[in-house]
């Protein structure tokens, strides 16, 4: 990371914040300040005993050590074959793919299926709640040959061919970057390793974004999918009911300035030191700490649909970095009401990448393989109507399913407690009928 006096970067910031609309400065100052803690703070957690955890009961077969573990640890303790995989792509980064093969001599299943997480977060995603409730765990345990992708950045991908991750040059990406060299590289790599023509994509928030990135810019790869399963699908984002992420989509760029004045090009990568603060300040014997409010200031609340004991063990694994110009991208979709490539601040900026003064629109109606699409109508983060204003701009949606609770919000997706039941085990019913 780069070094910066405390003066310039003083005086940097203070520019950065001048221009926006604040009643006065430390207005801005304030909501930043609580904008990382609301993203720091709810994630964090240091494994503890059975004690410190108030002996509460959870309705998964999971242990609070679980926070502490990786990917590849977490599948091992639960008994599950593993293979690590490492890839490089096009533009030079080191990404790790991790596989569960098929536990059967002859699986039922022919095709690989490919979990990508959404962001801040990791192939954990797919793993938090436990066997017979996560959804890597359940495809396993049907005979699916499963892999769980790590994108660009994030606690298992900070490695570059030449670039080093204290470098403003390795962060330099957004997610328009992790659809178009990520996943081609996944994906054939998943492909060429299992012999297979075709794969089946699930993705969650952040993980759709990237898919319709990869489908609308490289449409060949369209024919590589043999479905894709969208679970709160993050490409239209203007009706967002979380304060936090209007704040942020409002003051994008005052942000992203303040960030590179101070040499942060990344956000809330993970770090374990963190963990006690959490301790601290959230304890887990509390019901609904301060932290939990702040989270569903994000996501949206469900206190009764929220185990807490996985709700800390998310803890231990999310936040898991991001860099700065993934969340100004998608404030400026926010902002702009389109799927588009990422606007640069300078005209100039834009024809250099572009050829044109606005960064062009991703083309939809490129994305020919047959898509699936789950939202929930207490998500703060993707709105009903967005996802429905997808789905009449895709050419081949196959089913458009409301999660059958009310109360279900973005987070739930990966961690509430009837998720099987309202999500999981219809994709398992598609997939046996395909």
């Amino acid at each position: 990371m780069a070094v910066v006096r405390y003066g310039n970067a003083a005086a940097a910031a203070a520019q950065c914040i001048w221009p926006y609309r604040w009643s006065a400065v430390y207005s801005s100052w304030w909501l930043y300040i609580l904008v990382l803690c609301t993203l720091t703070l709810p994630l964090r957690v240091v494994a503890r005993s059975s004690d410190a955890f108030g002996g509460y009961p959870t309705v998964f077969a999971i242990d609070e050590e679980d926070g502490m573990l990786e990917t590849s640890e977490l599948i091992r303790k639960y008994g599950y074959p593993i293979e690590q995989h490492e890839i490089t792509t096009a533009d030079g980064y080191i990404l790790t793919l991790t596989r569960i093969p098929p536990m059967r001599t002859k699986s039922d299943h022919s095709l690989p299926v490919l979990l990508v997480h959404g962001l801040f977060a990791s192939s954990a995603d797919f793993l938090i709640i436990g066997p017979n409730n996560s959804l890597a765990y359940l495809l396993a345990d049907q005979g699916h040959d499963v892999w769980l992708a790590d994108l660009r950045g994030n606690r298992y991908c900070r490695r570059h061919t030449h670039l080093s991750p204290d470098s403003r040059e390795f962060w330099d990406y957004t997610w328009h970057e992790m659809g178009y060299y990520d996943l081609p590289a996944t994906i054939d790599h998943v492909l060429s390793v299992t012999g297979a023509r075709r794969l089946h994509y699930i993705g969650y928030s952040q993980g759709t974004t990237v898919f319709f990135v990869l489908a609308s810019t490289r449409p060949e790869y369209n024919a590589k999918i043999a479905r894709m399963y969208a679970l709160s699908p993050a490409v239209y984002v203007q009706q967002v009911r979380s304060p936090i992420f209007r704040w942020l989509a409002e003051n994008g760029p005052a942000v992203k300035c303040f960030l590179d004045a101070i040499g942060m090009w990344q956000v809330l990568p993970h770090n374990r030191a963190q963990y006690a603060l959490q301790r601290a300040l959230c304890p887990a014997r509390i019901a609904r700490p301060v932290c939990v409010h702040l989270i569903e200031q994000m996501v949206g609340p469900n206190p009764n649909g929220t185990d807490r004991l996985a709700q800390h063990i998310m803890a231990g694994h999310n936040p898991s970095g991001a860099s700065s110009k993934q969340l100004l991208h998608f404030a400026q979709l926010n902002r702009c009401g389109r799927f588009q490539q990422f606007a640069y601040e300078r005209t100039d900026q834009n024809l250099a990448h572009y050829g044109r003064e606005q960064p062009p629109a991703y083309n939809l109606s490129a994305v020919t393989a047959p898509v699936a699409l789950f939202y929930a109508l207490n998500d703060w983060m993707v709105g009903a109507a967005n996802v429905v204003r997808l789905a009449a701009e895709l050419p081949n949606v196959v089913s458009l399913t409301e999660v059958q609770d009310p109360h279900f919000n973005h987070l739930d997706f990966v961690a509430a407690k009837r998720v099987r039941a309202l999500v999981y085990d219809s994709i398992l019913e598609q997939l046996r009928n395909l």
